[in-house]
């Protein structure tokens, strides 16, 4: 059946349309499919469904929601053209509790950005001044704070901190000679193993939307942009948990409040032409606030056509799995969890059958594996895991990774870039293909990582070819175009972390040769790859005369990538 917008205005509040969607897609039903009839369309926080989420790398609490699509089976949400055009502090999308769901043709964007863009006056080490144009973003000091408002959507956010990067005016893409940073104006506190990017700053008013920071330590250039995200996670563009068979097709995201696409516990995810880019004829530079693109801990196949994630403030896509850390044992069979790090709290990841590892982070270790009898989330801090056999006590720094957790992963012709600070993230013991996609990213264009000290994101890939790629002037603000190295508690030399990964016939162009540093791989492939200099960018050097850093591997297959001229 098809059901359409239009038949539901009634139930709109003026331009506001969100008490009609949230009535037409309560009247979903299995098999039917909802129109939106094209169009610019206004959504305002009045008349959203409310429900509490945990969100994982994103922040917890009630969240107002346009289209939710909660306990659904077998429907579509088609747009048809619809422009979204979203008012404050609103969750677009959420796909809870779901199967075979379709969301297709529309953009989504904010009529006000929640983010901050400022022109760079002028600039030294102990004074930069910020223009806001008082017309998209508005700024005052405020006690001695940052206080961003806009009075036509009816908010404002005094900050103590809000992450910084500095854009090309040019290009708009971050610059390579500024690093980003946190600019702090609160009490003296202890900032975490974010530490070094904070930067102590006295805030002075010298007019409208005008202001001086002082203390930074860092020059920017007159006349290229400053970027502040200065709002929390909370509301992201499509939030998709604990589903089946979810398929976004032909989205663009214009602008998102936190990341633009979020989905945990869910199998099989298909994205085909989403994009997150800068609406045409626009003054911002900034399109999502966060990733563009997150999945944790999902399962069955991730699969991505045709996409391009350009301009955001975090990585196009990051793929992986959670180290839950192992806190005490209640009993020989029954561990009970905890969480490494606050944006992954009350998200219960285990389901019985699932084969789990006890790892100690220190070493790199399988303690043990064994297979999940139950789980439940006994508080939003803690997990009570009972499996198939007795366990040891835990010794300091174990943690717990769920294996049965590891989807495969295809993408191919998606693009990436313009963006801070990488591309694709990828920690999954599933089968990987990268192919036919082009990277230009500040930093690497593909991490393989995983990470048990700060992020507790998991974990190890075991099969991953990455083929036919552009990496055009990738990790142009330092580093390597391709990084496979864990973030481990310690040095682990005598191990591997990493399984098999192959990299072949892609073209790196970089003003530096830095193609590739690869660390604790037990199999490691490059081979058919091809090399050009490019000046563009500033030189940050070159790694030796191969172009590539490998350390503490095993089996390596390495041909000198072929010289272009």
């Amino acid at each position: 059946m098809i059901l359409y917008l239009n038949d539901y205005l009634d139930h709109a509040c003026g331009d506001n349309i969100t008490p009609a969607i949230v009535a037409a897609v309560d009247a979903l039903q299995e098999g039917d499919t909802l129109c939106l009839g094209g169009g610019r369309r206004e959504l305002f926080f009045e008349g959203a469904f409310i429900k509490q989420y945990y969100i994982s790398n994103n922040d917890y609490g009630k969240k107002p929601i346009a289209f939710p699509l909660i306990g659904k089976k077998n429907v579509t949400i088609d747009g048809e053209g619809a422009d979204l055009i979203f008012h404050g502090e609103l969750l677009p999308f959420v796909i809870d509790d779901s199967s075979n769901v379709t969301i297709k043709n529309l953009s989504i964007d904010y009529a006000c950005p929640i983010y901050a863009q400022s022109e760079v006056v002028e600039s030294d080490r102990y004074k930069t001044v910020l223009r806001f144009d008082g017309k998209d973003f508005f700024c005052r000091v405020e006690n001695d704070r940052f206080c961003f408002y806009n009075e036509e959507d009816d908010w404002e956010h005094p900050v103590e901190k809000c992450l910084t990067l500095e854009f090309e005016k040019s290009t708009g893409a971050p610059t390579s000679k500024t690093p980003p940073y946190f600019p702090y104006c609160g009490e003296p506190r202890d900032h975490g193993f974010l530490r070094n990017m904070y930067r102590d700053v006295m805030l002075e008013q010298l007019g409208d939307n005008l202001i001086a920071m002082h203390g930074s330590g860092i020059v920017h250039t007159p006349g290229n942009y400053l970027i502040m995200t200065h709002c929390t996670r909370e509301y992201p563009g499509i939030f998709i948990n604990e589903s089946k068979n979810v398929t976004l097709s032909d989205i663009t995201l214009h602008h998102t409040l936190a990341m633009g696409i979020i989905a945990q516990l869910t199998d099989t995810i298909t994205l085909e032409r989403v994009r997150a880019v800068l609406r045409k004829g626009t003054s911002r530079v900034l399109s999502v606030n966060a990733d563009a693109t997150h999945f944790v801990n999902c399962r069955g196949k991730i699969t991505m056509r045709g996409c391009k994630f350009v301009s955001m403030m975090d990585d196009a896509c990051n793929i992986h799995g959670i180290y839950n850390l192992y806190n005490r044992r209640e009993s020989e069979d029954t561990l009970i969890l905890g969480f490494g790090h606050h944006q992954q709290r009350g998200i219960q990841i285990y389901r019985p059958g699932d084969r789990v590892a006890i790892i100690d982070s220190n070493t790199n270790e399988t303690i043990a594996t064994r297979r999940v009898v139950s789980a439940v989330l006994r508080t939003p801090d803690e997990v009570e895991l009972r499996v198939d056999g007795t366990v040891a006590a835990p010794g300091e720094h174990w943690v717990v990774e769920n294996l049965s957790t590891a989807p495969d992963v295809h993408i191919v012709d998606c693009e990436s870039g313009n963006n801070r600070p990488r591309g694709f993230l990828i920690s999954s013991a599933g089968k990987v293909l990268v192919e036919k996609c082009r990277f230009y990213n500040m930093n690497q264009g593909i991490q393989l990582g995983g990470e048990m000290k700060d992020w507790y994101e998991s974990g190890a890939v075991t099969d991953v070819t990455i083929r036919d790629n552009d990496f055009d002037n990738s990790a142009y603000a330092g580093g390597a175009a391709i990084v496979v190295k864990p973030h481990l508690r310690a040095e682990v030399p005598n191990g591997y972390f990493h399984g098999r990964v192959v990299i072949e016939n892609n073209r790196f162009v970089q003003s530096g040769k830095r193609m590739m540093i690869a660390d604790l791989t037990q199999e490691l492939v490059f081979r058919g790859n091809t090399f050009r200099f490019e000046p563009r960018y500033p030189d940050k050097g070159s790694y030796g005369d191969s172009g590539v850093k490998i350390t503490n591997c095993g089996k390596i297959d390495f041909e000198d990538a072929k010289i272009i001229e």
